[in-house]
């Protein structure tokens, strides 16, 4: 025993053929397909391990308990961006939506073409994506849908758009409705009990520092282990083979950490998000029933989505704007209110890195001309959808700009947003460590494995190439599989 960082500290040893790190959808389907062929699997989680009714949804216990720093972890630029992560067994898909929403043929091409990705094309995705249907139970609401997504399906077909309802990872009973809503099939109801029952072993509350390097060779890791009563325990693991799954932010900062530099971290791109809320007279919140509205307008995809979001009151309150007038009494009514967003494909390219002394990534996305663009475009066409359901008032996202109360006053937002007077999100990030043959711009090989190393693999969404202009889950768990399968051989 001996004191580190001002607390006691043991050492633990572990073995493993492969370790796995971090347990979110590229993770958790990694190792369920390595120790489902018969390898010796180790999957470490740096967060706990909760059930995934542990809290209520969108919560604050839930925030606490899931989320890296609570949920507000900002990436830096002229305008900041604020971006969410998962910190659980799961990682993001225990606090997320649920959507299951396929990437288009064009996008995997362009990856494809531009990356010089070898053995990949929408068609080879395909079998991934049908073991994925089966494994999440992948369906529409089978109850019809909740009012404001009827609201973005009328608006779009009375102005001539398309728009799709996004199907769902969840498991429905036979008599489902808003009294049995069924159950979100996240990573924790899936992947992990199949990792599991397959023999992989599962270390939640671990986090891992760092590689220890032997050449071009990663043979063991260490960090640190928290247990229950608050007491920490130093880990070393010895294994053969590596595949880090820790995320667009947390991929790339192990790999600095551990002396590997190059172009990792240097390539981050997001899904600028700006959300607004919209009154009508009749009440439109039916989130306490439905969850999050599942309609979305794909008429302008992969370049931008409109849709619904998490419209909960405390999440009105947020982002309601912090100088709209008579802020109370607007929440009273909050049922008649719902959140709408504008979420676009980052057109700049951030970087991550390693903060030494803190071990925390520092994140940065210079959020351009071109992003605010599109983001103000796609607020007007939002706003015109609104107006043309029947909203009675739509507060604007921008700081100091008036509530719009009719088509007219939208046109400001087509004249260009300005920075640093809004509040911009995101809930998908990408492409720190991208994939590909082309060694000028790709991290790792066409099928994950690290360019220059024997035995370490990448395979999360870090190693997409670009931004998806869909929900990325699917496509993280796809391409996770493919190149999981590769491993096996």
């Amino acid at each position: 025993m001996r004191e580190e960082r001002g607390f006691s500290m043991s050492e633990k040893r572990m073995e493993c053929e492969y370790l796995v790190v971090g347990s979110g959808p590229g993770g958790a389907t990694t190792a369920a397909l390595l120790a489902g062929g018969g390898r010796d699997v180790l999957m470490a989680e740096e967060g706990g391990n909760y059930r995934l009714d542990s809290a209520e949804a969108y919560s604050l216990l839930e925030m606490d308990q899931k989320y890296r720093n609570s949920g507000l972890t900002p990436s830096f630029g002229k305008t900041k961006v604020t971006y969410i992560e998962g910190r659980c067994v799961g990682g993001g898909s225990e606090i997320n939506a649920a959507l299951c929403h396929l990437p288009m043929e064009c996008t995997i091409e362009e990856w494809r073409k531009d990356f010089k990705i070898e053995e990949f094309s929408y068609g080879a995705l395909e079998p991934h994506f049908r073991e994925i249907d089966k494994d999440f139970t992948v369906s529409p609401i089978p109850y019809g849908l909740d009012a404001a997504s009827r609201r973005i399906k009328e608006g779009a077909a009375a102005l001539g758009w398309a728009s799709d309802e996004v199907k769902r990872f969840w498991r429905y009973p036979e008599n489902a409705g808003l009294e049995n809503t069924g159950i979100r099939q996240s990573i924790t109801e899936t992947m992990v009990p199949k990792a599991l029952a397959s023999g992989c072993r599962l270390e939640a509350d671990l986090w891992i520092e760092k590689l220890i390097m032997s050449g071009n060779r990663a043979v063991s890791a260490v960090g640190i282990e928290k247990s229950g009563d608050g007491r920490r325990e130093k880990v070393r693991i010895d294994f053969k083979n590596v595949v880090v799954c820790g995320g667009p932010s947390q991929t790339p900062v192990l790999l600095q950490r551990s002396g590997i530099g190059g172009l990792v971290g240097k390539s981050f791109v997001l899904h600028p998000m700006v959300r607004m809320p919209a009154r009508f007279n009749e009440e439109i919140n039916e989130c306490a029933s439905y969850g999050v509205p599942v309609q979305q307008v794909v008429e302008f995809k992969p370049a931008m989505t409109l849709g619904c979001s998490v419209s909960t009151l405390p999440h009105l309150a947020m982002w309601m704007g912090e100088d709209v007038e008579d802020r109370m009494g607007r929440l009273r009514e909050w049922r008649t209110m719902t959140l709408f967003y504008v979420l676009v494909k980052g057109n700049a390219r951030g970087s991550v890195k390693n903060v030494p002394g803190f071990n925390e990534a520092f994140v940065s996305y210079p959020l351009n001309e071109k992003d605010l663009k599109q983001l103000g475009e796609g607020l007007y066409l939002l706003g015109k959808l609104l107006f043309t359901v029947g909203a009675l008032e739509i507060l604007s996202p921008v700081l100091g700009m008036r509530p719009f109360r009719k088509l007219e006053d939208l046109e400001l937002l087509r004249q260009g947003l300005p920075h640093a007077k809004m509040t911009v999100s995101t809930i998908h990030i990408f492409s720190s460590c991208p994939m590909g043959e082309d060694r000028s711009r790709c991290v790792v090989d066409s099928f994950g494995k690290l360019h220059g190393y024997q035995n370490i693999w990448l395979n999360d969404a870090s190693i997409l190439p670009d931004a998806t202009g869909v929900n990325p889950q699917a496509t993280v768990m796809a391409v996770a599989r493919r190149n999981a399968l590769k491993m096996l051989g």
